[in-house]
């Protein structure tokens, strides 16, 4: 049985592949996503519980996601994202993030993440 259905967003195929894997594994239902545009389409037609959203990729951002996701389909997202400076931080919070993660991680440190 599923733990639930997560949507992971990263335009780092290697970092997406390890990410869906390791959640897989962990006994989540995972969709996944290299690009903004098509993480909408799949939030759309799958509905997640949660979604894990990288922050800066080409076209439509980690943020850009985030806020249609908080807007139209009231979908939890959590970030992860090499960057922790202030404004970036910020923007987190204002998005209403139920948490950001630092990269690099390792699956070990996201699951017990994704399970809270």
């Amino acid at each position: 049985m599923s733990k639930g259905k997560i949507l992971v967003v990263d335009d780092d195929r290697l970092v997406l592949a390890t990410l869906s894997y390791g959640l897989t594994q962990a006994g989540f239902e995972v969709i996944d996503a290299d690009n903004g545009d098509d993480a909408i389409l799949l939030a759309r037609e799958h509905r997640p519980e949660l979604a894990l959203l990288d922050i800066r990729m080409e076209g439509l951002t980690g943020f850009d996601v985030a806020a249609y996701l908080r807007e139209y389909l009231q979908t939890p997202f959590m970030f992860l994202s090499a960057f922790a400076d202030e404004a970036t931080v910020a923007k987190v919070k204002e998005l209403g993030a139920v948490a950001y993660l630092v990269k690099p991680l390792d699956i070990s440190q996201i699951v017990p993440a994704v399970e809270a």
